[in-house]
């Protein structure tokens, strides 16, 4: 039996391989593949018409089911429970630990964890594990700076910050209150957090930035909460972090910016009432659209001047296979294809986002706003989220409880800190 074993292992490992870099020019039979995924159906048909270069019968053997974002998580859920679903489905790296028993993971052995690195951005690797790749990196969507060129100007400043303390001095000269304190102007959406747009994104890189990783795996292999870790500082990194975050609500401060009674984030610099909007790169045609004569542009995200790590938040989609699958010799191809340079680059062309790719994130861009997107995604990261929607309402109250005088930051830390601690544990 153990002899069958390994010759079982071994020939599985050889189907692996063959079905990833078998034929000379990697035009081989796949059978029949199915994908799940939220993108625009002609978007990624488009990706499969031109995969054929490189896959034989790739418009007749690949399905793409094109999912409502609202209902996909829940669907993909009944679909699997059923015997139904897909062989690839689009995975997000926030979901990536919610959805680890559904999915097949990638021995290291068929493919290695440095070609891996070798090959995608760092923030990538939200998609490994010990065991191996749990999904091939598909998309980045990285969290950068908007600002109002006019508003910026006309307070006689010719450039946006470029660190965080900046803003300390420069919003009480640039936001406008009338006689009762009212907000006229804001200068930054931070310190509140149910109309603040990506609130919760925007806050963890504030923490990452400050040196705390949110979470990592500990002496067992699980993950755990790290947000009280001190690491080298006096105090905790995602305590400095919170409170730079809720000083801008304050009332009694002179960064006083934002309030829960404002629209949110995104609708004030759309109308011209907010100076600087933290938002993704993929949000750049909805501020377009919504305002066509908008005088914006965009920047990397601000970084903290005491730290030596630069990073921004990161939104990160792979392609990952199924455990259900009853072709994952094909579906393993098509993940492997469809992540490669020449279709990652078409895809880049197609949704304007910065690509996965190391090599091509490398070629010089002569447009005014790709090199900063380009330039966020190598820098962007995200973290283990072990389940997105409770998470959102865990950072929720941590600022909420601040803001309201509940809490002091530090309490409302070890609050969070143990909620985290206990979705962990239910992985």
């Amino acid at each position: 039996m153990v002899v069958l074993g390994i010759f079982l292992a071994l020939a599985l490992g050889g189907v692996l391989f063959f079905a990833l870099f078998s034929g000379k020019d990697g035009k081989d039979s796949i059978g029949n593949v199915t994908v799940w995924g939220t993108m625009e159906r002609r978007i990624f048909q488009q990706l499969i018409e031109f995969s054929q270069t490189y896959i034989d019968g790739a418009t007749e053997r690949i399905t793409y089911v094109e999912k409502d974002e609202r209902f996909y998580q829940d669907e993909l859920i009944d679909a699997l429970a059923a015997g139904v679903g897909p062989d690839i489905f689009f995975l997000k790296g926030e979901n990536t630990l919610q959805n680890q028993n559904k999915i097949f993971i990638l021995p290291f052995e068929n493919y290695s964890e440095r070609r891996f690195k070798d090959t995608f951005i760092e923030g990538s690797e939200i998609f490994l594990s010990p065991e191996g790749i749990i999904a091939f990196p598909f998309t980045v969507d990285p969290l950068v700076m908007y600002w109002n060129r006019d508003l910026l100007s006309s307070e006689g400043e010719s450039l946006p910050p470029k660190f965080w303390d900046e803003f300390l001095s420069l919003t009480p000269r640039i936001t406008k209150r009338d006689q009762a304190s009212n907000i006229l102007r804001a200068t930054i959406a931070f310190g509140e957090f149910r109309n603040v747009n990506n609130a919760k994104d925007i806050i963890a890189t504030l923490i990452i930035q400050a040196g705390n990783p949110i979470a990592g795996r500990g002496t067992t292999g699980s993950f755990q909460a790290k947000l009280l870790e001190k690491s080298n500082y006096t105090i905790p990194p995602a305590e400095s972090a919170l409170r730079f975050y809720t000083e801008f609500s304050n009332p009694i401060k002179s960064v006083y910016s934002w309030n829960r009674a404002l629209p949110s984030s995104q609708d004030a610099f759309i109308s011209g009432d907010l100076v600087f909007y933290f938002g993704y790169a993929s949000e750049i045609n909805i501020l377009r659209d919504k305002n066509p004569n908008l005088n914006f542009d965009v920047t990397l995200l601000p970084q903290s001047r005491e730290e030596s790590l630069r990073a921004t938040g990161g939104r990160f989609e792979g392609l990952a296979i199924t455990k259900a699958s009853q072709n994952k010799v094909g579906a393993l191809r098509i993940a492997s294809v469809f992540t490669s340079d020449p279709i990652i680059e078409q895809l880049n062309i197609l949704i304007g986002l910065p690509p996965v790719s190391r090599n091509l994130l490398n070629i010089a861009q002569s447009d005014a706003i790709s090199p900063i997107f380009y330039n966020s995604a190598i820098i962007a990261r995200t973290w283990p989220d072990p389940h997105a929607e409770k998470t959102t309402a865990i950072f929720r109250e941590m600022v909420e409880s601040v803001t309201s005088g509940r809490l002091r930051v530090f309490e409302s830390i070890r609050e969070a800190n143990s909620q985290l601690d206990a979705l962990y544990l239910k992985q």
